[in-house]
């Protein structure tokens, strides 16, 4: 391995853990960001169905820049835009104003996606193996910390709007490791560049549509857990903030361990036997912790879903990648707009049944999602 590679593999992870300590510290102040605007699960819904859209729209006009601009170039752009949405979601004491920093920070870290999965798997091609996982591995390791900080800081007092202000300084280490590395890869046939059209072109591949599809049920399901966990420990369950981010913290790391070990199940049972066993896993882990208010098996139900779904998006990212294997970025943006809408889009969709029933019974969409990445995986030939 030569210092460029290894150094490029250096910051892309690092990038990775930074997204996840985000997620992850999101996912326990949610609760607190929540309670001080006066939001029930409803409105909130809404909120984050606005970050959503945008989010949406920023991967699909602006996805294929990736090729376009180089991934340094492209990713630190992102980093700006992300920092600026987290300190405007510290700020924010309204709806207005939580909207306003929902639409910044869910555009900024959806280009920041489209930017550090398209070096990730750059580094996947010129390594000639998989090593996607490790990568997704580091965001769920990252959202541990961010979890589990959070519910600590929370116990020691301290306000949440730090917290959140706390998640800008590994940004700035970040952007400083972005800004000084040369991301490009050095192989002619990995750096096509391509246009807005040739992204566009790409939905129209049956192939990756079926990969996307599962890619979303997958973050669909990782969506709605990093989200609105917490509060269902915290609100519906009455845990305290420490044990509410303990029980975050259990799904982020279950993804984590899981995630380093993905590489070798799926070289030993197959992509398809992986993504059955995910699905089938996540719709028990999930059902475990509904049908019960006790807290040590609710979380050992998040446990089982946090290892069930770490397979299916690294699985994901890596097929796209070889379904268009000189379209690298374009088919990222593919995968990551329709995938990463799931994400989005997951957390609003709860928030809407919550509002209506009740959010245990919300959640069992990601029973429903479980089962049709089961079904959907028999459809997906062994490479």
């Amino acid at each position: 391995m030569n210092s460029s590679f290894g150094r490029r593999l250096a910051v892309t992870g690092s990038a990775f853990v930074l997204l996840g300590i985000f997620w992850g510290t999101f996912a326990v102040l949610l609760a607190d960001l929540s309670r001080e605007i006066g939001l029930s699960p409803g409105p909130l819904g809404v909120a984050l169905l606005i970050g959503a859209v945008a989010s949406i729209i920023s991967m699909g006009l602006l996805g294929w820049a990736s090729d376009a601009v180089g991934r340094r170039v492209f990713v630190f752009g992102a980093l700006l835009v992300f920092g600026a949405g987290i300190f405007g979601l510290s700020a924010a004491g309204s709806f207005g104003g939580l909207v306003s920093a929902l639409l910044v920070i869910y555009a900024g870290s959806g280009l920041y996606d489209v930017g550090i999965n398209a070096s990730a798997i750059d580094l996947e091609r010129e390594a000639g193996r998989r090593i996607m996982a490790y990568f997704h591995a580091a965001f769920s390791a990252g959202g541990f910390v961010g979890a589990v900080a959070s519910g600590i800081f929370l116990a020691f007092g301290f306000d949440y709007r730090v917290v959140y202000l706390l998640v800008l300084v590994p940004l700035a280490l970040v952007a400083v490791m972005v800004a000084s590395t040369d991301l490009t890869s050095p192989a002619p046939e990995m750096e096509a560049r391509e246009s807005s059209g040739g992204v566009y072109a790409m939905f129209a591949n049956r192939a990756l549509l079926l990969v996307a599809l599962i890619a979303t049920l997958g973050l669909l399901s990782e969506g709605e857990m990093e989200h609105w966990s917490g509060i269902y420990l915290r609100d519906t369950l009455g845990l305290s903030a420490l044990a509410g981010g303990t029980g975050v913290a259990v799904f982020f790391g279950a993804m984590a361990i899981g995630r380093i070990g993905a590489a070798s199940l799926i070289n030993a049972f197959g992509t398809r036997r992986v993504l059955r066993a995910a699905g089938m896993l996540a719709a028990v882990g999930m059902a475990v912790s509904l049908a019960t208010t006790l807290p040590v098996l609710v979380v050992a139900g998040f446990l089982v879903v946090g290892l069930a779904l770490s397979a299916v998006v690294p699985i994901a990212f890596s097929l796209a990648g070889d379904l268009a294997p000189d379209k690298v970025g374009a088919a990222t943006s593919v995968l990551t707009t329709t995938s990463y809408g799931g994400f989005l889009l997951g957390p609003v969709l709860v928030g809407g049944l919550a509002e209506a029933f009740g959010l245990r019974l919300a959640l069992t969409t990601i029973i429903v999602a479980g089962a049709a990445v089961f079904m959907l995986s028999m459809r997906i030939k062994e490479n």
